[in-house]
């Protein structure tokens, strides 16, 4: 009988093959990722989208002392440190007063709770090998109200804030790598939010002029004087939601070898014709609570030298407020690590 062979359409796919088809998808990523890196500068002001209207230049040059082998100091937390300190400034005032070059970033983020602020710490920041870390505090962050806030969510749906969140430690580090170190993945809402038409090139909510390569936002101008810019600070509550998060950071701190300060920020001194003796009593009760160091800046003589003139609203200082701050910050971190003398307006804070 004669057997009837019907011709594969297809050749085998043997082993080598498939190494070299692999080897070939491989090399194309690689030089399409490099492309789009070196393109999306070129065409474009907007930073890579894993923060909404927020610091991505601050953990930019994290990454980039990390891989260098710097530890630098790391300044963390809400929209008030954002403004209110300037790691050039601070690293200036540092070199003039030690006559050491202290490197300093800025990694605080729009709406930085201690929600965030627990993942940012634990996952992002101490990984990547600070030297210190100074974590502004302020009352709303503090709040139980504040960790189910918008920001919060916000800050979760975009992919550095869900890549912190993420509770399996290798897929985790697989995707702050992809961060870190593709494109692709780097650019990836930009691309889309291009190729949807849900917005243009460059159509962003903020400046990113106004960001500098350290991570702190500069505006100089004064916004308003409105009490109600404060409304987180008014019947300050925090339950165990809000305490057991710092405990979390202070475990982790202390775990890792990891110096951990608070700095608690100045408010405007007519902020006090709204929050009262009870809510601030009720916030620093849970400061102490922490159990890490506190270099107070919001006392009435620091809120006196900075005056009106220093705040954008009643809560953010603006950048002539924000130079008058680092200076501070980096006066007593003079005195407390290098056991120097107080040289300019620091005294003002108890640490």
């Amino acid at each position: 009988m004669r057997r009837l062979f019907i011709p594969d359409s297809e050749s085998a796919r043997t082993i080598p093959r498939l190494a070299t088809l692999l080897l070939s998808v491989l090399v194309v990523l690689i030089a399409t990722d490099r492309a789009v890196g070196y393109i999306i500068p070129k065409i474009t002001i907007e930073p890579p989208f894993i923060l909404r209207l927020q610091n991505v230049p601050g953990v930019e040059k994290l990454w980039d002392f990390a891989q260098t082998g710097v530890e630098p100091i790391v300044f963390t937390g809400s929209s008030q440190l954002y403004m209110g300190i300037s790691s050039r400034v601070f690293n200036e005032e540092i070199k003039q007063i030690t006559n050491d070059d202290v490197p300093s970033v800025n990694i605080s983020i729009w709406g930085g709770v201690a929600a965030i602020q627990h993942d940012l710490i634990k996952n992002l920041i101490i990984p990547n090998h600070p030297k210190i870390i100074l974590y502004g505090v302020e009352a709303r962050a503090l709040s139980t109200e504040a960790q189910y806030s918008p920001e919060v969510d916000d800050f979760r749906n975009k992919p550095l804030g869900y890549a912190v969140s993420i509770q399996s430690d290798a897929e985790r580090a697989l995707l702050l790598w992809l961060l870190q170190h593709s494109n692709w993945v780097r650019y990836r809402d930009n691309l889309r939010d291009w190729l949807t038409g849900a917005r243009q090139i460059n159509q962003l909510e903020f400046d990113p002029t106004d960001l500098d390569e350290l991570g702190h936002l500069k505006n100089p101008n004064i916004h308003d004087r409105d009490p109600s810019s404060i409304w987180g600070f008014m019947h300050f509550a925090a339950d165990d939601v809000p305490r057991q998060l710092l405990e979390s950071i202070v475990s982790s701190c202390k775990q890792n070898g990891v110096q951990c300060v608070l700095l608690n920020m100045p408010l405007h001194e007519l902020a006090y014709q709204t929050i009262t003796e009870t809510d601030e009593a009720g916030y620093r009760s849970v400061l102490q609570e922490i159990g890490l160091p506190i270099w107070d800046f919001n006392t009435a003589s620091c809120r006196k030298i900075l005056g009106d003139e220093s705040f954008y609203n009643l809560n953010h200082l603006n950048e002539h407020g924000a130079t008058i701050f680092s200076k501070m910050v980096a006066d007593v971190y003079a005195k407390v690590f290098f056991n120097l003398p107080i040289s300019g307006n620091a005294n003002c804070a108890t640490y």
